[in-house]
């Protein structure tokens, strides 16, 4: 089932439309003002990986590369990385949690750049 955006030329807002079947026609317009003077924007694509997949994808060997157990700033990125693919909320105190043990680890001059890993 495809899902066709638009966006108005007058609000510059993107509408969605959920297609049941590819051969359904529709006329678009935009959901914000109601304008018909809308063009059709290439949309991202989005792939639903299950729980195993997702497991896999981190223990890749290649995206393990960039961690060191011995610095506490990497272990920090990795464990915020694993938290987004699992759709995991890492709870209230982590950031506290992992500002004492970089604290007590010494984590010297360590950037906190998630993009890393």
């Amino acid at each position: 089932m495809p899902i066709y955006e638009y966006q108005c030329k007058d609000c510059k807002k993107i509408s969605s439309f959920l297609l049941l079947r590819t051969t359904e026609e529709i006329e678009p317009f935009c959901k914000a003002c109601g304008g018909r003077d809308v063009v059709r924007i290439i949309s991202r694509v989005a792939v639903i990986k299950g729980e195993e997949k997702r497991m896999e994808s981190l223990l890749d060997p290649c995206k393990l590369s960039g961690l060191d157990e011995n610095d506490p700033r990497s272990i920090e990125k990795f464990i915020k990385k694993m938290g987004r693919e699992l759709g995991d909320e890492l709870g209230e105190g982590f950031e506290e949690s992992m500002e004492e043990a970089m604290a007590a680890g010494g984590a010297g001059d360590s950037t906190s750049d998630e993009a890393d890993i």
